[in-house]
């Protein structure tokens, strides 16, 4: 038997909503419980690709793929970019002195990441979501289908990501500031 499954929500999207928040809309904006519920019903209509309200296997995998891919395109800009300003004589070649400056930028990146972890900042999504999708998507699926009947519904997505963003909101004024996005990402490392 085939199942079907629902994406609910870009699984690179609203795996944890204190991230969410910090991740996609800049370090000091604050998050509303309505934003987050359009935010997942545009990932949800995004991921269903025949709009029959549900989101099957081979639409959550040609999704994950287009994602892969689009990392891919990304990731590839980013090193001809890279390139192009480690190369400061600009002939086409990295010098000993030119790699070596790599290294020392790369060293001090890696400083800066795991001072902003410590700090409850910095990319926690990506290691969450890293965690999540490995086995490709099963245990994003598993969470969010509540009722375990083998699909995820929009309501069962919204529901997950609501719960979560009422347990960071911790003043429960229905906004996310980035204290409390931050206290969140603190508990999720340490659960």
């Amino acid at each position: 038997m085939k199942k079907t499954l629902v994406f609910g929500v870009s699984a690179l999207a609203l795996l944890a909503v204190p991230a969410l928040a910090r991740h996609h809309e800049g370090p000091g904006k604050d998050m509303t419980r309505a934003e987050v519920e359009a935010k997942v019903a545009e990932k949800f209509a995004a991921g269903d690709a025949n709009k029959d309200g549900k989101i099957t296997t081979a639409e959550f995998e040609a999704r994950l793929e287009a994602h892969k891919a689009e990392m891919r395109a990304k990731m590839a800009k980013h090193h001809d970019e890279m390139f192009t300003k480690l190369d400061t004589d600009k002939n086409g070649q990295l010098s000993k002195a030119e790699w070596n400056a790599m290294h020392e930028m790369r060293q001090e990146m890696r400083k800066k990441r795991h001072e902003s972890a410590k700090n409850g900042e910095g990319h926690g999504m990506g290691m969450h979501r890293g965690h999540m999708m490995k086995d490709g998507g099963k245990r994003w699926f598993e969470m969010h289908d509540a009722n375990k009947d083998g699909s995820v519904s929009l309501a069962e997505a919204r529901e997950t990501a609501l719960k979560r963003f009422d347990a960071a909101d911790t003043n429960k004024d229905g906004t996310l500031t980035s204290d409390e996005r931050r206290a969140a990402y603190k508990a999720m490392r340490a659960h």
